[in-house]
């Protein structure tokens, strides 16, 4: 077995250990042994209906946010690029709480995550926009470029909360959106969002030879007859429905498309044909067991997984940043 096997094979192990802790503990005792005994009725139920479809929820947003990450960085050719530090994610975030504070969620169960969906994809067509009309392709310009724009985006949404306080249900629906939460998951919301982030990864799949092709510059790329353009535009489109579906089901998750894909290609190196699915998989690792630590660390209380996300993400952003000024600096 080679070093790339054996370290996928560490990351499956993790994943299963992590899945089965997440479907053991909670706020309530029951086990999944428990399943067995036919009068452990509401056991049975806590762990089917309600844990059950939250860690699934939490694999299929890890999963999405994992491939976005790569998709990301691939496409922009940086390592420090996420949908997150990009304002991709805010987007989708402030298109879903303007739908929350309009109340469009009642009038049609779509125009929610349509919202999100718009805000993801116009977020990311301003930096585009915006690094084509400076030249803003180094790592410095784009990241002031995103950290800007998920500014804006972010006051806007904070700014919907405020005037939304006077409404205890609106303000909180909207609070989760901004924090990231995946609490009072169930499985109508897994049936919402597995299909479509099964398409986009299948679409993430057939991008990764293009994007191994560009990671060798555009100039290589032309040459061997790569429409940088057309690869582009669709990677845009497949990072725009991974992270509204993530953001519709889960909120704001920072971090988790710098750090899954940063780490995977520690782990199996830089061919995006294995990058892309290992990520998916630890995107569902992290996200699981953070949700784990939200849940049961201040027990019965919660904590929004988010934030939690954010608190260890943001030291390994600047550990990471300083890691490539140090091979710029060379």
């Amino acid at each position: 077995m080679n070093r790339v096997q054996s370290h996928a094979g560490l990351c499956v192990a993790l994943f299963v250990l992590s899945f089965f802790l997440c479907w053991s503990f909670g706020g309530i005792e029951a086990y999944p042994w428990e399943l067995l005994h036919p009068s452990h009725q509401s056991q049975s139920y806590i762990l089917l209906f309600i844990r059950l479809p939250r860690i699934v929820c939490a694999c299929l947003v890890g999963a999405a946010l994992g491939a976005a990450g790569v998709l990301t960085q691939g496409l922009f050719r940086n390592p420090l690029a996420s949908p997150s530090l990009l304002g991709i994610s805010s987007g989708g975030v402030l298109g879903a709480c303007l739908a929350l504070f309009l109340g469009f969620e009642s009038w049609n169960n779509w125009l929610h995550p349509l919202c999100a969906f718009l805000g993801c994809f116009l977020s990311l067509l301003c930096v585009l926009s915006m690094s084509r009309r400076i030249q803003a392709y180094a790592t410095e310009d784009l990241l002031l470029i995103g950290f800007a724009l998920n500014g804006i985006l972010s006051a806007a949404s904070s700014l919907l909360l405020s005037i939304a306080l006077h409404e205890p249900n609106k303000s909180a629906s909207i609070m989760n959106w901004m924090l990231g939460t995946l609490s009072g998951k169930t499985w109508n919301h897994n049936m919402f969002a597995v299909l479509p982030i099964a398409i986009a990864l299948l679409a993430a799949w057939r991008l990764a030879y293009p994007l191994n092709v560009l990671a060798l510059g555009a100039e290589n790329a032309c040459s061997v007859g790569l429409n940088i353009a057309t690869v582009r535009r669709q990677g845009m489109l497949v990072i725009a429905l991974l992270v509204t579906v993530s953001v519709t089901l889960g909120g704001l998750l920072p971090f988790v498309g710098l750090i899954v894909p940063h780490v995977s290609r520690l782990l199996v190196g830089p061919d995006h044909r294995k990058l892309l699915p290992l990520s998916a998989l630890n995107g569902a690792t992290l996200v699981m067991s953070s949700d784990l630590v939200a849940r049961t660390l201040i027990a019965p209380l919660e904590i929004q997984v988010g934030a939690l996300i954010s608190l260890f993400g943001s030291p390994f952003f600047l550990w990471l940043y300083f890691q490539e000024r140090r091979k710029t600096q060379r």
